[in-house]
């Protein structure tokens, strides 16, 4: 079969909308803050590995509206929140609330106020003040946490005090409550005023002997043991890697990651300027891209198939989704069904002249 350089630069053009929606995050670009998904000292990757070796069923929520579509068989629940960045809406809210009017119980590790919408929906007199209480002068200070009776000495960072007239104290620092107990429609809840005490900086090690270890343990078996974990991974924004992240990463990561140029928009987009690179390394990392790119693909037919399907696009509302609906079809050839359910799959010649066929055809 005799590929012409017009169809070539359309499958090229097709190959690279399905590797887009077969990424779930482009190369250079990561989750921020104390996402599930986020590996670094802020991530709270480390809280998942944990909960799972302390025989929980972890299900990071992405979507709380979709989550009562998937009951937990599991006698016992535990909602748990860590360090939002995003508000909740209130189908989210109300999703959260009847989970816990169902029997589960809530640990809410939030130093700001976002979360305050969750205990709001909930009728809890909890509340989280949002402002960062200092000790000497320094927002990061020792603190006493005592959930099962025993104190435990920790370090917070940028903690928040929590109010509640009808709340336990669980952690403090002076006359700073920075925890608290309390009943939500009979389900036990936790409510702490900073994050950090569940972050990979607090877990870097997993050891019995690790306070923060015996933190989480001791709020988690207080309520359920060996149940699901509801770990809310929805409430983070995207960051891009760092030229530091990227040079101590494997030689083929790297070119991906610069060749990427979601990275660079998001690197503009945040905070209207450079986030992650100097403007020495974006100018070199774009020419070391666009050589790379300038040196694989024929981009004069790429450039002339996208001036000719752009207006096409544009006219029929044609968007990515388009793309995956047509490797999800039920007539779609089996390597394209098995990429459209999140698994890998080698895609032949047939099945990208397939796929090639129906963008035509639009």
């Amino acid at each position: 079969m005799v590929v012409k350089n017009a169809d070539l630069s359309k499958l090229v053009v097709v190959v690279f909308l399905i590797a887009l929606l077969a990424e779930p995050f482009p190369a250079g670009i990561v989750l921020s803050g104390a996402s599930p998904y986020n590996t670094s000292y802020e991530g709270t990757s480390r809280l998942r590995e944990l909960l799972e070796r302390l025989g929980y069923e972890v299900r990071l929520v992405d979507s709380w509206t979709l989550t009562p579509l998937y009951p937990s068989s599991r006698s016992c629940r535990v909602v748990l929140i860590v360090s939002p960045e995003k508000p909740f809406t209130f189908e989210e809210t109300s999703v959260i609330a009847w989970l816990v009017r169902s029997g589960s119980g809530l640990v809410i590790a939030d130093e700001g106020t976002y979360s305050n919408a969750v205990l709001e929906t909930l009728g809890s007199d909890a509340k989280i003040l949002g402002e960062y209480v200092s000790f000497g002068g320094s927002q990061v200070f020792h603190g006493i946490v005592n959930v099962s009776g025993t104190d435990t000495l920790v370090y917070f960072a940028y903690a928040s005090r929590v109010l509640s007239s009808k709340g336990v104290t669980v952690a403090y620092r002076g006359d700073a409550v920075l925890g608290v107990k309390v009943s939500v429609d009979g389900s036990l809840a936790y409510v702490f005023g900073d994050g950090s005490i569940m972050t990979n900086a607090a877990l870097s090690s997993l050891s019995p002997d690790n306070p923060y270890v015996k933190l989480v343990k001791e709020v988690l078996s207080s309520i359920c043991i060996g149940g699901t974990i509801y770990l809310d991974s929805s409430k983070y924004g995207l960051k891009p890697v760092t030229t530091a992240e990227l040079m101590s990463s494997n030689l083929t990561y790297l070119v991906a990651a610069v060749s990427n140029p979601f990275r660079y928009l998001l690197t503009f987009s945040k905070n209207t300027g450079l986030v992650s690179l100097s403007m020495i390394s974006l100018i070199l990392s774009l020419m070391f891209s666009l050589v790379i790119l300038g040196r694989l693909l024929p981009w004069k037919g790429i450039l002339t198939t996208y001036w000719e399907i752009t207006p096409r696009l544009k006219r029929r509302g044609y968007v990515l989704s388009r793309v995956r609906n047509l490797a999800c079809s039920e007539d779609a050839p089996d390597a394209l069904k098995t990429l459209c359910g999140g698994d890998r799959s080698k895609l032949g010649i047939a099945e990208l002249t397939w796929l090639l066929s129906k963008v035509s055809a639009e």
